[in-house]
């Protein structure tokens, strides 16, 4: 028995080293590995086209084709969820502004009516303009070979004197072209330090709009800020970009990784606050073996109603966290809403622990490693394993899309992860009946 216990002594710090080892295998894998896969983007065309000689043409309605296209043809092969980007079609603005109250895009790229027309018209424009400097070049070799004549050259000297000529017209004409070009530079500048990427700083160039849902996740969307223009750019038309759901969020980091955080420190101290004082409640106020059952029911109630007074004391201590890193007091709602996330947690692994201790233990590690990354990232984020096993159950997954909804869409503390965080309390309750239900004697504390 000594000689057990002299080895359990050494090989403790063993096991807690492989313990936490692949505790936070767990926690960074999913961020490690993280993959953009199927993000829902919409797109919507008000172009209403132009004639032309070769008949009507609609740039607009084309765009639409190859975007959609493009998802439609990997979607026969593979599947739509392996590419980057889902883009699906949209009949009106009002069907996107609905969309996007709904959080279903996490963005949105608008062409307008005049789309087609300002760009043919662009097209006329860039002709007319080689037009003008061939006729005006043309007119310029004319002239020296005038002037050549009336000099009396002829010959070498008379082909060297319209050369010189012609190549002093060609540096003006470039001339005039870079200092156009640096003035559209100088515009394009501008433009993108207001948030808007251009490839041009003409009124007449054709734009589409790209509409940014910030809300559904800020990491997304500082990387669609990026990737979308640039791939769009490629039209030729400029890109404004405008973000809705930007909150009030303050932050002195430039970093887009700063907004994730920010929304961390309100997630995981909710969540491992709660595992940790569940542990300490049941080992303070729960009974190693009850006399009846209206004991153990009372024992119960006493533990629940512990878990909503510090519940609410987690959704304080969270809050605080987030103010003192520099990202200012949330919203009065944020406290509500936590309140409601903490308990529903507390109550989960109060019940499971009235079963047997190291069971709830054991379901609440599990559950800060696994879904660390999920109240983070979102689903189109994640590797497959997280998608298809983890993203749909952990509690932390709509802890993140609560505070969000908070602090980027001005929500309440009852929101659209309020519903899901009740269906938590209620099967924490469950748990608690079936606790409850078992003989008495196997309270499970040993």
């Amino acid at each position: 028995m000594e000689s057990l216990q002299k080895r359990a002594k050494y090989g403790l710090p063993l096991i807690v080293i492989i313990a936490v080892s692949c505790l936070m295998a767990l926690m960074f894998y999913p961020m490690m590995n993280a993959q953009i896969r199927g993000l829902p983007v919409a797109i919507l065309s008000l172009d209403e086209g132009a004639t032309t000689a070769q008949g009507e043409v609609n740039v607009g309605d084309a765009m639409v084709k190859k975007l959609t296209g493009a998802s439609d043809g990997a979607s026969s092969s593979d599947s739509a969820d392996e590419q980057p980007m889902v883009w699906t079609e949209v009949d009106s603005q009002g069907d996107l502004d609905k969309a996007f109250a709904d959080h279903d895009y996490y963005a949105a790229i608008v062409i307008p009516k005049d789309f087609t027309a300002k760009q043919m018209a662009v097209k006329q424009a860039a002709a007319k303009a080689q037009i003008e400097s061939a006729t005006a070049l043309a007119q310029t070799m004319a002239k020296a070979q005038a002037e050549a004549a009336g000099q009396g050259l002829t010959g070498a000297a008379a082909q060297q004197y319209v050369q010189a000529a012609m190549q002093k017209a060609i540096a003006a004409q470039s001339g005039d072209a870079a200092g156009a070009a640096g003035s559209a530079s100088a515009g394009t500048t501008a433009s993108n330090a207001s948030g808007t990427s251009a490839s041009a700083d003409d009124e007449n160039a054709p734009s589409v709009t790209l509409t940014i849902d910030n809300s559904k996740s800020p990491l997304v969307a500082s990387l669609l800020k990026q990737s979308v223009p640039a791939m769009l750019s490629q039209s030729g038309a400029k890109v404004e970009v405008k973000t809705i759901n930007a909150g009030d969020v303050k932050s002195n980091s430039s970093l887009p990784t700063a907004a994730m955080m920010g929304q961390n420190v309100l997630i995981m101290p909710t969540y491992m606050m709660s595992l940790i004082v569940a542990v300490l409640t049941v080992m303070q106020l729960g009974r190693k073996r009850y006399d009846s059952k209206p004991q153990r029911w009372v024992s119960f109630g006493v533990q629940l109603c512990a878990a909503l007074v510090w519940s609410l004391c987690i959704a304080l201590g969270a809050c605080c966290i987030f103010a003192m890193l520099g990202s200012g007091w949330p919203p009065a709602s944020m406290i509500g809403f936590l309140w409601l996330a903490s308990f529903a947690v507390m109550s989960v692994m109060l019940a499971l622990m009235n079963i047997a201790i190291p069971l709830g233990v054991l379901c609440g590690v599990l559950g800060l490693g696994l879904g660390m990354t999920s109240g983070l990232f979102p689903y189109e984020l994640l590797p497959g394993f997280w998608r298809d096993w983890v993203y749909g159950w952990v509690p932390q997954r709509y802890i993140g899309d609560g505070v969000r909804a908070v602090l980027y869409s001005g929500d309440g503390w009852w929101n659209a992860a309020s519903e899901p965080l009740m269906v938590v309390v209620c099967v924490g309750l469950v748990v608690f009946i079936v606790a409850g239900l078992l003989p008495l004697g196997k309270r499970g504390r040993d």
